[in-house]
């Protein structure tokens, strides 16, 4: 039975990176620290405007506690340092004083739903942030129903059920499973880890679970048809697992082999490396550390000649526009030279290679 009502938030300690946040005398919410994101705009905000009490906190315990956060962990974390200084100095985050007494009070009591089970909030909590009005990144809607999945598949929960639940559509939810228990695949067999990419910023997730989409890694990864509709703890077949490591390195870099990722931009970055996979050349060629475009250049060389001669081309032509502006810099003439002799050994190389097309004809 859920249970809707105010209690009163007391002192609070950290405890183990655990904020514990007293109700009554014996009752304690336990919120991962860890876990919470930045909090010093919360704090501001709450300490400029008062609380505004709209949302209650979905807790989950005994009547006589303690109760764990299930929504709200940030709100409750910005409430526990804007009442204790100690503490908000113990967690490094500055919060405006004086603190008013009106601020006080609108904390002293928060709403709070308590539920039984985690399966009582948990549609509630998936709908909010995958297609509601508060939404989380791609990563963090992906973690949250893997892990709702993974708890309850044994009792029956389908990945139809969590779609409806949090109005998305089955071919999301399913590719977000799918690619985290991949994810935690690779993290398991010591392949890869996301604090060893290359890049420092929010971990581009849907890269992966793009990927994972397309055939060429599905083929690479030697993925069935039909792997993510009921995907199993472990997806990617024992003899796949190496390669598994490599596309995400290639994806995401790595850090401890000083090697940058190859998918600056998903448009075209992943279709190309995914043409790269298709290839033993040009894989080959990226094993060994070449760019994605020098790989590409395995499959795609006529191509990429094609539009590097015209991109030349057109810049050359720039610079003849530009000559009036020419204000007789001897060192520029040098390099006039170097391109005059290497566009000669193009032309030479190109009418040596059409002459032998031709006689071949």
């Amino acid at each position: 039975m859920a249970l809707r009502g105010f209690i009163g938030v007391g002192s609070g300690r950290i405890q183990n990176d655990v904020i514990l946040s007293r109700v009554g005398e014996s009752r304690f919410f336990e919120v991962p620290y860890r876990e919470i994101a930045a909090l010093d705009e919360l704090v501001l905000s709450i300490c400029s405007n008062t609380y505004l009490d709209l949302e209650p906190l979905i807790v989950i315990g005994p009547n006589s506690g303690p109760f764990r956060v299930l929504e709200g962990n940030r709100r409750l974390a910005a409430i526990k340092v804007v009442r204790d200084p100690v503490l908000a100095k113990r967690c490094k985050i500055s919060v405006p004083q004086p603190v008013s007494d009106l601020v006080l009070l609108s904390i002293e009591n928060i709403l709070a739903y308590r539920v039984e089970k985690e399966t009582d909030a948990e549609a509630f909590i998936g709908f909010k942030h995958i297609n509601g009005p508060h939404r989380w990144d791609a990563y963090a809607k992906a973690r949250f129903v893997a892990t709702w999945y993974k708890r309850d598949r044994d009792n029956g929960l389908t990945i139809d059920q969590i779609a409806r639940q949090t109005g998305d559509t089955n071919n999301t939810i399913r590719s977000y499973i799918a690619s985290i228990f991949v994810l935690d695949q690779a993290e398991r067999e010591g392949i890869f880890s996301i604090s060893d990419r290359a890049n420092k910023g929010r971990f581009a997730f849907s890269h992966l679970y793009t990927a994972l989409d397309r055939k060429e890694y599905q083929g690479y990864l030697e993925l069935e048809k039909g792997w993510n509709q009921e995907p199993s703890d472990d997806p990617i077949p024992a003899n796949a697992v190496d390669k598994l490591g490599q596309v995400l390195r290639f994806i995401y870099g790595s850090k401890k082999e000083g090697r940058p990722g190859l998918v600056e931009s998903q448009n075209p970055d992943l279709a190309n490396l995914g043409k790269c996979l298709a290839s033993s050349a040009a894989t080959t060629r990226l094993i060994a550390g070449d760019s994605l475009q020098q790989a590409l250049a395995e499959i795609e060389g006529s191509r990429l000649f094609n539009e590097a001669l015209i991109v030349a081309s057109a810049k050359l032509s720039k610079v003849i526009d530009l000559l009036p502006r020419y204000e007789g810099d001897q060192s520029l003439i040098g390099t006039a030279r170097e391109i005059f002799a290497r566009a000669d050994m193009i032309k030479s190389y190109m009418e040596k290679t059409a002459e032998k097309k031709q006689s071949g004809n």
